[in-house]
């Protein structure tokens, strides 16, 4: 029986196998050839097998030659061993770096922790010396209020007024600078309360302020004021604005056209119209029903008619709150005119068929207490601080602390840091400024200025230089007044003689008694800017200071109020 023919194969890509599975096919188609016994070989099994041989043919010729190959693999061997050579020296450098780094840091950590104590020691010597500091201040202060209150005891003497080198506080003391009542008297304030106002004034520079002013009067189309030019213009520190002319006569009028001219410099821009207020102590409160202004007023009016006929009054009320709560208590009463102030200052108010003894009101004698920060010195409407609460010193306002109503409730005093309320009474803070406000109601002056009627100005056509009150001006008898201007026809009547024109010559920088003064005044002139001895108060000056000072203060003292103003 004939052996068949091998079947066909898939010559798998190994060449092994190739070769491998060709010879097992040959020898097949060999073995069917053998027994075939001379048949015809097909031609399709012939024709795989050389196909399978010629496969393993570019198989074999495809493969690379064991030299080469071995030679690459030396190549690759002597490139790996660089390679690992030279990372182990790339990885012995990165060895030394991170010990070198590990070294800084842990010096650094050292610099650091080193650093850190120094700091706490820093911090724990800055704090006791906060302290210290504060333990300093306090003894000041401390000091300052003993050594006032040792000095208000004191009764000056000419003694000891030579022995302190010091001058009289009615006579000029460069050191102690403040504004003259001339300037006071020409002075317009205008309250601004519109904050997009008040800022586009604050960015104005003074020059460019006053051409703001004279700009709003000229245009005010008004023939009394509308020439008008201040002299100076500035903001004030809660953004109201200062102007002063250049003669009382045209204050006046500016504040008399005020309408005309005040909306002129931007919204909610008023003049402000002085007051002129007294005191009046011992009102029983029975007696006055403040929430009743018109009642008491005409009543305070009609029972003064023979002292004061044409006063006008523009406000009543008690001094402190405290006053509803008291028998009796003292009454600010303020007056439009200073004449009428001052008339019932001489003359005590009546009220109720009883008189009552005055004296002048001034505002600076009271204790201002911010509302907001409850510092000193300012109000709220002037304060810019963090709103902080009374209570407890808390950055809230006062009304809404939760702890304001619980009496047990640990305080803390925005002023001093003390543990109490802000407005305590105990409060050293607080106690200094009572001080304060105590020294300057001893300095304030008896009388308010007065100020003469700028018709009488007009008709006589003269400028004179206004003496100041209570600075420059001592008064034996009568009251403070700006004197009005001589008459030119004065001089007509002026001696020829050497002797009395001698006389009349005095020295603008010393003290000189006027003959001619009705109101028997001793002025004291200090504008002279001759080099001179510094002048000593003579006995005659200082008796009479005693006397006035004693005048004043034998009334009963001003109450300081505990609020703000």
């Amino acid at each position: 029986m004939a052996t068949p023919w091998p079947q066909d194969e898939i010559w798998p890509t190994d060449y092994r196998e190739h070769a491998t599975n060709l010879s097992k096919y040959l020898q097949k188609a060999l073995s069917a050839i053998d027994n075939g016994d001379g048949l015809p070989v097909a031609s399709r099994g012939v024709r795989v097998a050389l196909i399978g041989a010629l496969t393993l043919i570019v198989k074999m010729q495809s493969t690379p030659d064991l030299g080469h190959v071995y030679e690459a693999v030396k190549i690759g061997q002597v490139e790996t061993k660089a390679a690992a050579e030279s990372l182990a020296h790339h990885v012995n450098s990165l060895k030394n770096e991170l010990n070198e780094t590990n070294t800084k840091a842990q010096q650094t950590m050292e610099v650091v922790q080193r650093n850190s104590e120094i700091a706490m020691d820093a911090k724990t010597a800055a704090k006791e010396a906060t302290e210290i500091g504060k333990a300093t201040m306090k003894m000041i202060r401390d000091m300052k209020l003993v050594s006032q209150q040792n000095q208000a005891s004191i009764t000056p003497t000419y003694a000891n007024v030579l022995a302190r080198g010091g001058l009289a506080t009615s006579i000029h003391n460069p050191q102690n600078q403040k504004a003259s009542p001339v300037q006071t008297v020409r002075e317009i304030i205008i309250n601004i309360r519109d904050p997009v106002t008040i800022a586009n004034i604050r960015a104005m520079s003074p020059r460019s302020l006053k051409s703001h002013v004279d700009l709003a009067i000229a245009q005010s189309s008004n023939e009394h004021i509308e020439k008008i030019k201040v002299v100076s213009s500035n903001q004030l520190r809660s953004g109201d604005l200062s102007i002063k002319t250049a003669t009382s006569s045209d204050m006046v009028a500016l504040r008399q056209f005020a309408e005309d001219w005040e909306q002129r410099i931007g919204n909610g821009a008023t003049v402000r119209i002085p007051t002129y207020g007294v005191l009046v102590h011992g009102v029983r409160t029975s007696s006055m029903d403040m929430d009743n202004f018109e009642l008491i007023r005409d009543g305070l009016l009609q029972d003064n008619k023979p002292f004061i006929p044409t006063a006008e009054i523009k406000y009543i009320g008690w001094l402190t709150r405290s006053s509803s709560s008291k028998s009796a208590s003292s009454v600010v009463v303020e007056f439009t005119r200073p004449e009428d102030a001052n008339k019932v200052i001489d003359e005590g108010l009546i009220w109720q068929g009883e008189v009552f003894q005055c004296e002048l009101y001034d505002r600076q004698c009271r204790v201002r207490q911010c509302f907001q920060c409850h510092k000193y010195g300012h109000i709220g409407t002037q304060c810019k601080a963090t709103i902080t609460c009374g209570y407890c010193a808390q950055e809230h306002p006062t009304r809404d602390c939760p702890t304001k109503s619980d009496r047990d409730a640990p305080r803390k005093c925005a002023a001093c840091n003390g543990v109490h309320e802000a407005w305590n009474n105990q409060c050293p803070v607080r106690k200094q400024e009572v001080n304060k406000a105590k020294a300057a109601s001893k300095l304030r002056p008896r009388y308010h200025l007065e100020l003469e009627s700028f018709v009488t100005r007009i008709s006589t056509g003269t400028r004179t230089r206004e003496r100041q009150n209570n600075t420059n001006t001592i008064t034996r008898t009568g009251r403070p007044i700006l004197e009005s201007g001589r008459p030119q026809d004065a001089s007509s009547t002026r001696s020829r003689s050497p002797t009395k024109r001698l006389q009349k010559r005095a020295n603008p920088g010393s003290d000189q008694v006027a003959s001619d003064n009705p109101d028997n005044e001793i002025v004291v002139n200090m504008g002279s800017q001759r080099p001179r001895r510094t002048a000593a108060a003579s006995r005659r000056v200082l008796e009479a200071l005693e006397v006035n000072r004693q005048t004043t203060q034998h009334g009963q003292q001003m109450e300081i109020d505990d609020q703000e103003c």
